[in-house]
This record gives structure tokens, C-alpha cells and sequence, in this order.
């Protein structure tokens, strides 16, 4: 089994449905892939927070992505530990809670994205011996793999960018979860 990064921009009264209802963060979660759907994909979610925009699935190279922005497997400072840092609210999903990021840190994290240059950080050797999740493992990794892994996490670099200036430029925030 895979572990996924999904992130969902939402709105500011979202933000406030999930504070007060810490459980919807779950739900959400849990139920994203048919919110966006309307009310008939997840009975009870678009009447408590209204339409829900769609998912934006990092896949598994949401780790890569992570240590690269931070230089850690774990936490690091914000903007650049947004994936997964943030505040913990609702049910654990298997590897934490749903993280919310209100206004203001989305937009500290899209600036970050849009001044990040990925390239002279992609060092595989190293992320292997960090323990980086998702960068394969093995004595020798041969050069269209690499080639393949650089090309995908710089096109999830780019598609992130994208969806978080998104919903930054809305003034909405971010919910990031692992499952």
C-alpha cells in the first residue's frame, strides 16, 4: 500500500465549518474523491460545507517534494513544511490527522513554490540514505530510472505550484492529508 498526499483548497467559511466541527476534516478526507461531486457523492458534507472544489493527489511524491523543500524527513520550518505540518484537527486516517492551513500559511506556501528551484536539490543517493519514502531503493538505480523519478517529481513540483497559487490567489486555504 501506498502512502498519498492529497491536498484540497478551501474556503474561509470551510476553514471555519472544520474548526467547529473537527470531524468534517475526516470526512472530508475520507470522502473527498465524491464531495466534489455535490451533494449526492457525500450526503451531508455540501450542506455543512458547501461545494467542495477537486482533490490534488501528490501520489507518493509528496515525500521527495517534502525532504527536498526541507532538507529533513520530518518536519521542518513553515512555509516549507506545509505538507506536513499544519493543525491537527479530526480523526487519525492511518498516518495523522487532516492538516488545516488557513489563509495566510497557503499563501506563505505558495510564494515559497513559486521561488523554489528544484533542480540542484534532486540528489537520489542522498534521499535513499535519509530514508526518503518513495525514492526507490537497491544498489544501483540505472539512469531512465532516475530520468523517470526526476521528470515526475518535477512535473508534481509544477502541478502543485499550480493548484496552491490557485487557491492562494482565491485568498482560500489548504487541507493536506496521508492516506
Amino acid at each position: 500500500m501506498s502512502m498519498i498526499c492529497s491536498v484540497l483548497g478551501i474556503t474561509p467559511a470551510q476553514i471555519a465549518a472544520i474548526r467547529r466541527t473537527p470531524a468534517l476534516a475526516s470526512y472530508l478526507a475520507t470522502h473527498a474523491d465524491t464531495a466534489h461531486m455535490g451533494p449526492d457523492g457525500a450526503p451531508g458534507l455540501s450542506s455543512a460545507l458547501g461545494p467542495i472544489g477537486p482533490v490534488f493527489d501528490l501520489q507518493k511524491t509528496w515525500h521527495i517534494l517534502h525532504y527536498l523543500f526541507t532538507g529533513d524527513v520530518g518536519p521542518g520550518a513553515p512555509p516549507s513544511d506545509a505538507l506536513i505540518a499544519g493543525e491537527e484537527l479530526g480523526e487519525d486516517l492511518g498516518y495523522g490527522p487532516p492538516r488545516l492551513h488557513d489563509v495566510d500559511p497557503t499563501r506563505a506556501f505558495a510564494a515559497f513554490l513559486s521561488l523554489y528551484n528544484l533542480q540542484p536539490r534532486l540528489d537520489l543517493a542522498e534521499m535513499r540514505r535519509a530514508g526518503v519514502y518513495a525514492v526507490p531503493r537497491g544498489a544501483h538505480i540505472g539512469e531512465r530510472e532516475e530520468a523517470a523519478l526526476r521528470e515526475d517529481v518535477a512535473v508534481s513540483l509544477e502541478d502543485l505550484r499550480d493548484y496552491v497559487d490557485a487557491v492562494a490567489g482565491k485568498r482560500n486555504g489548504l487541507l493536506i492529508w496521508l492516506s
